[in-house]
């Protein structure tokens, strides 16, 4: 509730902001409202318990007050004083409380707020003091210098007052006031990022300026991207424009002093200021989320109105908010509630899950899965969903679930953990004998080897042994292009090359034979062997190799038509071969039947094992 009643704040602030530089420009101010409550990251980090509520807050009531103070001065310097029909009026009372010595009070007041709120408190804290000390400065006068301090000190002593002692604090727990090396320290310590790798996380950064829940691993779909995408071009080429129509227009004399505390000035040096801060945090430690810079949304939501208002249509302002409602409304109508609904609730196990009945001593059984995605690529999710069921025995506490695949040599090629219930449904709350059905994922590494027949394993504790649950099928991005065959075997596998690694070597070495398959259809459940024999064919042969093709990465029963994969197969030269010329054979054979599959290289070949090549031993 609390963090709903701070995201109202924020939009008042944000919609005063606007009255305040465009007095006569009533619906750019309410564009600029709009934009940001339509935009779904807000609606989402204004649904959580989280400090960015707060520093958001009290941040944009900070920059809305610092622009009252000089954009007041701005218009009032050059008015006429002493008019006696104003004297002792409302708005005479109200402009004073706006430019007076208590509007810097106000001013520090809410910055010692944010301050409390979060480190970008700080931030603030130097920008509005220097801002308005300089401002005064900027009147001249004889007693510029001591006027400017006095509004400076104005604005900092409340500020120091209320939040003062939160930085003493972390100064003497951590030996820095802001505290932000105990995140560095959380996150693994410092590290040596460059400004190219800050450019390469930047996608994170901006698309989750827009819409990325959870923590970072809740995407929504492209589309609501696009559309954020497509507005920030649109506002960014209206500004532009305006920017240039502004100058080229401009009858008023060049003013330094004027510039300097133009609104459009003041806006951007705060966001300017914010953005080299996080800069300096995000070279030391991880800090791509797009929420960092909520900070600054009084520049953002006015810099996009103004853009977005140039455009000479009006229905181009129409269209982006109807746009933008129409992503938040997605977002928190369908994207989040689903990602974070409860799982469903069983009587038995469905019939297309596979039981498995594992108890873990945790007190928690897993009764049966489903693998919902049996075949994935590198860089795709693997979906499956979980039997669960609460034993009386149930353990306190909320037990972690590692979901793990493997791939080729057993070698982990992805890793998720999770709660239970993505976190919302632990295990001490499940109803007792009943069986829920909890949907995970897990990422395929992008470098994984593909094709391979993955196992997928999971545990409950780090430390634990991974139990098998299933399989899925790793495929590659892309399959090699099928050549015309050297041979066939069977009717459904071809033999598209092979070679030898040498043609010469000596007793004792190791000889890599390489082939490539082609599946002309699929060979069905037979467990498909490969053979590799050195000597003659008609005798015992003087070395072999012998297993299941692709070592039993990626058994044939996985195999599908038009698939097209490698293998290497070692062949050990005996240590006592005796010098000579010998043939190296290969085939398969039917592993259950011991029957060898039909071999054709043009004829059918006696023996059904095709010579690839000789080799010479030394």
């Amino acid at each position: 509730m609390m963090s709903a009643v701070l995201g109202l704040g924020t939009l008042l602030c944000i919609y005063a902001a606007g009255r305040t530089v465009w007095r006569d420009a009533p619906d750019r101010a309410l564009l600029a409202t709009a934009l940001v409550a339509f935009l779904p990251q807000f609606a989402f980090i204004h649904g959580a318990v989280t400090n960015d509520t707060a520093i958001t807050f009290f941040s944009a009531a900070a920059v809305w007050q610092l622009l009252r103070i000089t954009n007041y001065e701005l218009r009032i310097t050059n008015e006429k004083q002493g008019d006696t029909a104003r004297e002792g009026s409302l708005e005479t009372r109200l402009s004073s409380l706006v430019s007076g010595r208590s509007a810097y009070v106000l001013l520090g007041i809410t910055i010692g707020l944010a301050v409390l709120s979060k480190t970008a408190g700080l931030l603030l804290l130097v920008y509005c003091t220097g801002v308005t000390a300089a401002r005064v400065w900027s009147r001249g006068g004889p007693r510029r210098w001591s006027r400017a301090t006095a509004a400076g000190m104005a604005v900092a002593l409340p500020a120091l007052l209320l939040g003062g002692w939160w930085l003493v604090r972390n100064w003497t727990l951590y030996g820095d006031p802001t505290a932000a090396n105990q995140f560095v320290l959380l996150a693994g310590g410092e590290r040596p990022y460059s400004l190219y790798q800050v450019w390469l996380d930047m996608d994170r950064v901006w698309t989750s300026l827009f819409a990325r829940f959870g923590w970072m691993n809740l995407r929504p779909p492209v589309w609501v991207w696009v559309v954020w995408n497509v507005i920030a071009i649109l506002a960014a080429t209206g500004a532009i424009w305006g920017i240039v129509v502004s100058i080229r227009h401009r009858k008023r004399p060049f003013s330094l002093a004027r510039l300097l505390f133009h609104p459009a000035v003041i806006l951007f040096g705060w966001f300017a200021l914010v953005a080299a801060a996080w800069l300096q945090f995000m070279l030391r430690t991880p800090a791509d989320q797009g929420r960092l810079f909520f900070p600054a949304l009084i520049p953002l939501a006015l810099g996009a109105a103004y853009g977005l208002s140039r455009w000479p249509r009006p229905w181009v302002q129409i269209a982006a908010l109807m746009l933008a409602l129409g992503t938040s409304i997605y977002s928190l109508a369908v994207v989040i509630p689903t990602a974070y609904a409860l799982p469903p609730i069983v009587t038995t196990l469905p019939t297309e899950a596979t039981p498995l009945e594992i108890a873990f001593p945790e007190g928690i059984d897993l009764v049966g899965v489903s693998v919902d995605t049996p075949v994935a690529r590198p860089g795709e999710w693997v979906w499956l969903t979980l039997y669960w069921r609460a034993r009386p025995d149930i353990a306190g506490g909320a037990p972690l679930v590692y979901l793990e695949l493997f791939g080729r040599e057993f070698e982990r090629i992805g890793l998720q953990t999770n709660y239970h219930g993505r976190g919302n449904f632990p295990a001490t709350l499940w109803p007792g004998g009943a069986i829920f059905a909890d949907r995970m994922a897990v990422r395929v590494n992008g470098d994984a080897v593909a094709p391979v027949e993955a196992a997928l394993k999971i545990k409950l504790a780090e430390d634990a042994s991974g139990i098998d649950i299933g399989t899925v099928k790793i495929i590659p991005a892309e399959w090699p292009e099928r050549v015309e065959p050297v041979a066939r075997l069977g009717d459904a596998i071809e033999l598209a090359a092979a070679d030898l690694s040498t043609t010469a070597a000596a007793p004792g070495d190791t000889v890599e034979i390489h082939l490539r398959w082609q599946v002309a259809e699929p060979p069905g459940p037979a467990r498909i062997h490969l053979f590799a024999h050195l000597g003659d064919p008609t005798q015992p042969p003087l070395a072999q190799a012998d297993g299941l093709v692709m070592g039993g990465d990626y058994p044939s029963r996985q195999w599908a038509a038009g698939e097209v994969f490698d293998e290497t197969v070692s062949l050990v030269i005996p240590a006592d071969l005796a010098p000579g010329e010998y043939p190296v054979n290969i085939g398969l054979y039917d592993y259950d039947s011991g029957t060898r599959l039909p071999l054709v290289a043009g004829e059918r070949i006696v023996g059904d094992a095709l010579e690839i090549g000789r080799l010479t031993i030394r």
